[in-house]
């Protein structure tokens, strides 16, 4: 036994020298092991990352200190703290991660690791997958113009013209001229996933100035300067147009465009222009316009002005890459579509013409496409006879020069003249020449506005024209010029509405049923409304001054069915068009056409399809095509504007239930093109598209169940936002001059002329 216990004695010693040896390896193995190489994620970006998924994580401290356990500052970019895996295990299992299939990482870091960004990244994306119920989190490539660390704030390629995205993590102050994946929120930049390697290349850069190795540049409202890599690299010109690449942060290539065209612009289309002398040009991809007289800006395609010579344009490759807007020339001259209303109709076969006693006769046959002939009288006070096929207008003596121009679709026809000439033929066609002298200067600084908004902004610039002849912007030369209409354009002469030194947006309509609405009325609701067009009582005693009236209702209780119900079956005393003939009128369709209705459905679907819905699952909306209609089992108006005016109608049938949305849908669709609308006078009209306004209620008639026609008492003619022409009328007559009239129907606007011939504002 003692043998034994010495033998016993001896192996226990042995062991333990053993595992003593087998611990000092494993040690010396531990101190000799190399953390995971790489990026490491900051613990500023998981906090950040977390925040927004709205998890509640308490992650430890520790490593928040500005140096680790052995003194040494931590592996992140000006001493912030690092992500520990130790920390991440706190975290996943704070948010349960293993019930998710979040990674663990178990044996790839000890617990005084260092996360990497990769490995971060790979498990913020499984816990955003389940934690981001609304997917409020989305990752995407930004290129970083500029930063304002002070602000917090970032500019990015592709979001500057919207203006600057807050920031979060520091990490985008080090990173500007650099391409890279970041995760965004809302306007808001998070973090930077990765930096990209790849060169990034912006195309048709203005460059203000070269300084030592550094330009000065300016790109979708942004001025920037970028240092270049390469400082022997030739510099380019001071104000000039050139092609940037960078890498690493810098400029590494750098293409100078100076070759320049200058002209009248013509005409924009799809993809070319037409410049005056110069020809037709391609628009090539990514084309800039800039504004350089006054403050830098970048612009917009349809900021350019047709028919005016305010710009170079940069050609490069046969194609205009970037416009020059370099002066603030004078905008008194508008270009008119003439619309071949025969055939409802942009082109013309033929157009005959008396030019100083001389017939001619143009036909599309005889000219070559892209050929433009101009006629014009020799003297700048004569006119020129205009005979179109199909013409039904009562003048036909037009200012200004008549501009045929062939295309491949046809010949186009072009009025071009000064606006306030054109204002001579606009406001007898708008307004009765026989209404009070300040309801025609009303009257007139709307058209003289409009007009000038559609000069700054083409509405038909593929064609080269502003607005054209029809309804669809303002009636033009349906009724010969008046003397009493032409006074009032002469007595306003320059006088617009602004707002914000801006020429507002203005609209007019024939009658009111006692209250106007808002813009909304052409939206769904999420597009913000000009603010200076409200919804407002009409009233004698009032004018519109204040929201209610004798009768206690506003114009936002008109929003609730049994207030409008109440408002709109009653004539009131004091509303100053209750004697106009539109004020009320009733329309009765006895037999719903099914297939008018689809058709109509259908169609405005065509041209609106973000207004006609088709029910999905539960209250859920979508748009689809409308294929059909069914028997229908109810009409009801779901919603009301401002002032009352339907803006949501629900038709619901056995097949479907579809809601139509804004007031121009709804007069088009329960206008049925064959009743007739009694006015209050006891006359009526058949209206062939629309409903005389969208200010009713609803009443209908079933048979088994089924709606079999509808009611409607309603009143008002027109949209119903902006001004009343026939309130104007009525103030008129109480003596109220035009000033007063367009500052109740425009509340805040100022009125003068938004820009004199020197371009400086003017206020009155």
């Amino acid at each position: 036994m003692k043998y034994d216990s010495k033998l016993l004695i001896k192996l226990s010693l042995i062991f333990f020298g053993i595992l003593f040896l087998v611990c000092v390896w494993l040690g010396r193995k531990h101190a000799d092991r190399e953390a995971p190489r790489g990026e490491k994620i900051t613990l500023e970006d998981v906090r950040i990352l977390m925040d927004a998924l709205g998890a509640d994580c308490n992650i430890g401290t520790k490593q928040d200190e500005e140096y680790s356990d052995d003194g040494q500052e931590t592996s992140s970019l000006d001493g912030r703290a690092n992500l520990t895996y130790a920390q991440y295990i706190t975290l996943y299992e704070q948010i349960d991660g293993s019930a998710f299939d979040i990674p663990d990482f178990a044996g790839s870091y000890e617990r005084e690791d260092e996360m990497l960004k990769t490995d971060w990244y790979t498990a913020f994306r499984v816990m955003a997958a389940h934690l981001d119920q609304e997917h409020s989190l989305w990752e995407t490539t930004v290129f970083v113009l500029k930063v304002d660390a002070d602000k917090k704030e970032a500019y990015t390629e592709n979001g500057a013209m919207q203006g600057a995205y807050s920031y979060c993590s520091a990490a985008f102050e080090e990173n500007v001229f650099q391409e890279m994946k970041v995760y965004v929120q809302g306007n808001k930049l998070l973090t930077i996933v990765e930096v990209l390697p790849e060169e990034h290349y912006l195309g048709n850069v203005w460059v203000m100035e070269s300084t030592g190795n550094a330009l000065e540049c300016f790109y979708r409202q942004v001025p920037f300067t970028a240092v270049i890599a390469d400082a022997g690299h030739k510099l380019p010109e001071r104000e000039t147009i050139a092609d940037l690449t960078f890498e690493d942060g810098k400029i590494t290539g750098m293409r100078e465009k100076s070759d320049k065209v200058h002209g009248k612009l013509l005409r924009v289309g799809d993809g070319e222009m037409e410049i005056e002398g110069c020809g037709v040009y391609k628009i090539a991809d990514g084309m800039e316009i800039y504004k350089l007289y006054g403050s830098l800006e970048t612009l917009q395609r349809n900021d350019l002005k047709i028919g005016y010579a305010d710009s170079d344009f940069v050609i490069d490759k046969d194609k205009v890459c970037a416009c020059l807007v370099s002066r603030d020339e004078t905008a008194d001259t508008i270009r008119v579509l003439l619309k071949n209303t025969a055939q409802n109709s942009n082109y013309h076969e033929e157009i005959k013409l008396v030019i100083d006693g001389e017939a001619v006769c143009v036909k599309a046959k005889d000219l070559e496409i892209g050929e433009r002939k101009i006629y014009q009288s020799a003297n700048l006070t004569d006119q020129v006879q205009v005979e179109l096929a199909g013409g039904e207008k009562e003048n036909n003596a037009y200012r200004g020069s008549i501009e045929c121009y062939r295309t491949g679709a046809g010949m186009v026809i072009i009025n071009e003249l000064p606006l306030e000439e054109y204002l001579y033929a606009v406001v007898p066609s708008e307004m009765p020449a026989s209404y009070p002298a300040e309801a025609l200067k009303a009257q007139a600084v709307c058209a003289r506005t409009y007009g000038y908004r559609y000069i700054l902004h083409a509405g038909v610039p593929e064609l080269g024209a502003h607005v054209d002849d029809t309804t669809a912007y303002q009636v033009y030369h349906n009724l010969p010029e008046n003397s009493a209409t032409t006074q009032a354009v002469r007595e306003t002469d320059g006088m617009m509405l602004s707002w914000q030194e801006e020429p507002a947006e203005n609209y007019y309509y024939s009658t009111s049923c006692g209250a106007g609405t808002d813009a909304h009325v052409w939206s769904t609701g999420d597009k913000e409304a000009a603010p200076y067009m409200q919804a407002v009582r009409l009233t004698y005693s009032e004018a519109g001054a204040a929201e209610t009236d004798g009768s206690g209702i506003s114009v936002e209780d008109l929003r609730q069915e049994e207030l409008f119900r109440q408002f709109i079956t009653t004539v009131w005393e004091e509303d100053l068009e209750k004697d106009e003939p539109w004020y009320r009128w009733t329309y009765e369709v006895e037999e719903i056409d099914p297939d008018t209705m689809l058709s109509r459905l259908q169609t405005r679907y065509q041209t609106a399809p973000e207004f006609i819905l088709t029910k999905a699952e539960g209250e859920y909306y979508v748009s689809e095509p409308v294929e059909r209609l069914g028997e229908i089992e109810e009409i009801s108006v779901a919603a009301r504007g401002a002032g009352g005016v339907a803006q949501e109608l629900i038709i619901r049938t056995d097949q479907q239930t579809y809601k139509i949305t804004g007031e121009y849908n709804i007069r088009y669709i329960l206008c049925d093109g064959r009743s007739e609308a009694v006015r209050q006078d006891g006359t009526g009209i058949v209206p062939g598209t629309l409903l005389p306004s969208g200010f009713f209620i609803m009443e209908t008639g079933k048979r088994n169940e089924n709606v079999l026609g509808y009611t409607l008492v309603g009143g008002g003619y027109g949209h119903g936002v902006g001004m009343s022409q026939n309130a104007a009328r009525a103030l008129g007559e109480e003596g109220t001059d035009y000033r007063h009239i367009l500052n109740l129907f425009f509340p805040g606007c100022e009125i003068g002329e938004v820009h004199t011939a020197d371009g400086t504002d003017v206020e009155n």
